[in-house]
């Protein structure tokens, strides 16, 4: 009776310590779980507070500002943004920047997707030393190569009163080359080659097979890499701030900035607020739009790199 009672305490006796074992576990993954959410919602707050309060403060008066940064406005002052946009010639910083950021953005766009897809498809000996050229521009922290490209446009003439922005279209362009040729050729190296061959035997040339085959089954990427790219360029300051001296030319960092420093004793806060919310909207609506197709192609991306 004894030999059979014992081996039955034994594994009475483990199956108590397993589940001790397995309780502190699921306590110390509840206790983990818990401090990650807190960390996460601090997080969101830290990010969220400043837009939120940025949004509120330009729906007040000056006065409102002053006398409690913290209370909702009376009564919203919507003027505040026809000011903004006319009087302080946000409007105009605004359009600027739309043509500026569009304008780099296509050429980037069109030249990098054609330079990935060559390096990733084609086969010639020098793809791989291509490849890593262009990544070398990468490399190059961004104001290192302020002084020979700002001798390199004032040669060319595009810094200049006649210039325009073509030394911002230029320079922006070539910045965003090495990343999103990066970006991409993970997408064309993994594409089955038997598409380019069915598409060959059919009868297209190789801009037919780039456009109309290969690249739709790049989007996901090219739409990626182009919202990536499209918020460096409208964000952009330093370089404007060395290539641009006209005020009807400036782009919306570098007009605000302009607007600070001219207005930094007597300005109306609530129009200079309402000017910063308009330079964050196109940034908040494009990721609105396309969250999902974002999330997909770093998805995608990472996956196939």
């Amino acid at each position: 009776m004894a030999e059979t009672t014992t081996p039955t305490l034994s594994t009475a006796s483990a199956s108590r310590r397993q589940s001790g074992q397995l309780s502190a576990a699921t306590v110390v993954n509840r206790i983990g779980w818990i401090v990650a959410q807190v960390l996460l919602w601090l997080f969101f707050a830290s990010v969220a507070f400043p837009i939120l309060w940025t949004i509120m403060t330009s729906f007040k008066t000056s006065r409102e500002l002053f006398t409690n940064p913290w209370a909702l406005p009376a009564v919203p002052q919507i003027a505040n943004y026809v000011k903004a946009w006319n009087e302080m010639k946000v409007g105009t910083y605004f359009l600027n920047s739309v043509f500026v950021s569009f304008s780099s953005l296509a050429i980037t766009m069109l030249l990098g997707s054609m330079a990935a897809y060559v390096i990733a498809r084609v086969n010639i000996k020098i793809n791989r030393p291509l490849y890593f050229f262009f990544l070398a521009g990468w490399l190059i922290p961004y104001f290192l190569t302020f002084i020979p490209a700002w001798f390199l446009h004032r040669q060319l003439g595009t810094i200049s009163k006649d210039g325009g922005h073509l030394a911002l279209i230029i320079q922006y362009a070539a910045g965003s080359l090495p990343f999103t040729i990066f970006f991409l050729y993970a997408f064309f190296k993994t594409l089955p080659r038997e598409l380019e061959e069915s598409a060959i035997i059919d009868g297209a040339n190789p801009y037919q097979v780039f456009f109309k085959v290969m690249l739709p089954l790049a989007k996901s990427g090219i739409l990626t890499v182009g919202i990536f790219n499209f918020i460096g360029i409208w964000n952009e300051y330093p370089w404007a701030l060395v290539t641009i001296s006209r005020d009807e030319l400036k782009t919306l960092p570098l007009g605000l900035a302009n607007l600070l420093q001219r207005s930094q004793y007597q300005t109306d806060w609530g129009a200079m607020f309402a000017g910063f919310v308009i330079t964050l909207v196109p940034t908040f609506v494009v990721y609105a739009i396309y969250q999902a197709r974002l999330t997909e192609g770093i998805t995608v991306g990472a996956l196939k790199g």
